[in-house]
């Protein structure tokens, strides 16, 4: 088997399909299906943004009818299918482009469209391989891959609204979440985040209940085709974000931006203002209207959680609180009395 590591601006590989030189071979194919606008869309964006995306695998065979060399497209169809499609002006970006949605190739400026046509495809030519060791090849590079967790399926096997909508979140507020030390860069390369976004959701759903894989699964699932509270609970989300962000500052790096006790954050400020699903049967009190009554004493309780979490101080008045930080963190009796305790600092 030999390999030639190279690499084809669009237009090539336009000009290859075609001449038919370069052909998808759909035995290949891995995935569900093909690619939903938003996701060619997100793909296509990523080209025009100038981010790096994942080389393809050309398989080279000999086209003895043409008498010519044929390449098949063995791994990276759905980016290949992408590329051309825009290029030819088969579909309009989504909103999953934030500076080009609406726009199909040719009205995008002149500047942009050069841009995409000179774009690169890094490529590996497959040659003088027979198909049992291109299978075999695949199997190998599979070997060393480290396995996906539950969040990274998730976000390959649906391709719907909802991954998208969290994709977006993650886009927006992972800076945050590492800023604020919720997440290390590690975790949110393993999309840590993108399962925490989607928690936050099932809060808006459900209340507040255990953590549940099944529970993510259904709602990727449920919302893949139409999500009808996609603004409102972005939004939402947004706003708490934005509230940490402007005006606790003071709580960064702290045990408050725990992941779990961010959890936990999100779910009383949301209920004070909004309402969450059983929010006063499971939290004892009825939405407010606003996240907090007082900002300096919410800032000052929240200092007050977070370093009795951090000394593990379980014989003070915040005993409950602490035991609630420290075992079983993603079970609904400790998010509960979690939430409760953060409430009582907010209202």
């Amino acid at each position: 088997m030999k390999v030639n590591h190279s690499q084809y601006t669009v237009a090539e590989i336009v000009e290859m399909m075609q001449r038919k030189d370069l052909v998808i071979n759909r035995s290949y194919q891995r995935s569900s299906g093909i690619w939903p606008e938003f996701a060619k869309s997100y793909f296509i964006d990523t080209i025009l943004e100038g981010y790096p995306f994942p080389k393809v695998y050309f398989y080279q065979t000999y086209d003895k009818s043409r008498k010519k060399p044929l390449r098949e497209v063995v791994d990276g169809q759905q980016r290949i299918a992408a590329i051309v499609d825009f290029f030819n002006n088969k579909f309009k970006l989504t909103s999953a482009s934030k500076n080009y949605c609406g726009k199909s190739f040719l009205e995008l400026p002149e500047d942009k469209q050069q841009e995409f046509t000179m774009s690169t495809v890094l490529a590996d030519v497959i040659l003088a391989a027979e198909r049992y060791q291109l299978l075999e090849m695949f199997r190998r590079m599979n070997a060393y891959t480290v396995p996906l967790n539950s969040q990274e399926k998730r976000h390959s096997t649906f391709q719907g609204r909802f991954k998208w909508f969290i994709n977006d979140l993650t886009d927006e507020f992972s800076p945050f979440l590492e800023e604020f030390q919720v997440f290390t860069p590690k975790q949110i390369l393993r999309m840590a985040d993108a399962e925490f976004f989607a928690e936050l959701v099932i809060v808006l759903e459900k209340g507040i209940v255990h953590k549940a894989n099944k529970a993510i699964d259904d709602m990727y699932r449920r919302f893949d085709k139409v999500f009808p509270n996609e603004k409102r609970y972005h939004d939402i989300i947004a706003g708490f974000f934005k509230e940490i962000m402007h005006h606790f500052g003071d709580l960064r790096g702290t045990f408050m931006m725990k992941s779990y006790v961010m959890h936990s954050l999100f779910a009383s400020m949301v209920h004070l203002r909004y309402g969450i699903p059983g929010g006063l049967e499971n939290l004892g009190i009825e939405p407010i209207g606003v996240f907090y009554s007082d900002l300096d004493r919410a800032l000052e309780g929240l200092q007050e959680l977070a370093a009795a979490h951090e000394t593990q101080d379980t014989d003070g008045e915040l005993a409950d609180y602490v035991r609630a930080c420290l075992n079983t963190t993603t079970k609904a009796a400790q998010r509960a009395t979690r939430s409760k305790t953060i409430m009582g600092y907010l209202s």
